[in-house]
């Protein structure tokens, strides 16, 4: 590993040690099991040092201002913009991802971008933007960086989205739509075999997100269906 990459390495907080030496992440419920140097699937989150860090940290896939609409969001402050930014990496493998080239992204020159929390929410601002998205890969994999985002964010008035598929585990999900204002979740199926052969992934974990979300917090939700 390259010492620039090692610049955008953030330590995370959802692992543990399990007995035979591994550290389980357990951001997801994928639970990836890993020895030194080893990435999840996800591939942005990955174990360095005896400790499981985010690696791409402050660094964004690239910026377009959109209509709130775009997200899609039509309940949201209809008719704002939105500054939307991603980074690289996922914690579904769907083989239909129409942004595979940064989803599945292996190699860190797809984050061309530094982007410090205070620098996206200051754009936000300066661009008229009344919020800020978190999309092209889903933001729950870059969860510390999101909530770093949304904190900066929030001292400048600016409203925080997440486009997500929704899958995440309990403790982890707590915190994250804690600092969301609106979420669109993408419920790619209503069947546990299309989540398990096409996404690699479980109904019923987003299932329980978007119960969460509706019940046990403030966030805006609404869905996206694929018909």
């Amino acid at each position: 590993m390259n010492n620039k990459a090692l610049e955008y390495y953030f330590p995370t907080r959802y692992w543990h040690r399990l007995e035979d030496g591994r550290l389980q992440c357990d951001l997801c419920p994928r639970s990836c099991k890993l020895h030194e140097g080893q990435e999840g699937l996800c591939f942005v989150r990955a174990r360095h040092h005896d400790a499981v860090v985010l690696t791409t940290y402050g660094r964004s896939s690239g910026y377009c201002i959109d209509p709130i609409e775009k997200k899609p969001l039509n309940h949201f402050y209809p008719g704002t913009a939105v500054l939307s930014f991603g980074t690289a990496g996922c914690n579904l493998a769907c083989k239909f991802c129409q942004n595979w080239d940064m989803s599945k992204a292996r190699e860190m020159d797809v984050l061309a971008d530094q982007a410090p929390p205070e620098v996206i929410a200051r754009a936000a601002r300066e661009l008229g933007c009344q919020s800020v998205a978190y999309t092209y890969n889903d933001p729950v994999i870059f969860l510390e960086y999101a909530i770093d985002v949304a904190k900066a964010c929030r001292q400048q008035g600016i409203k925080s989205v997440a486009v997500t598929a929704g899958y995440i585990s309990p403790e982890p999900r707590r915190e994250f739509f804690s600092y969301m204002d609106a979420a669109n979740v993408d419920l790619k199926s209503f069947s546990e075999t299309f989540y398990r052969q096409i996404c690699g992934a479980h109904l019923q974990s987003i299932l329980e997100t978007l119960l969460y979300i509706k019940h046990e917090t403030s966030v805006w939700l609404e869905l996206t269906t694929l018909l």
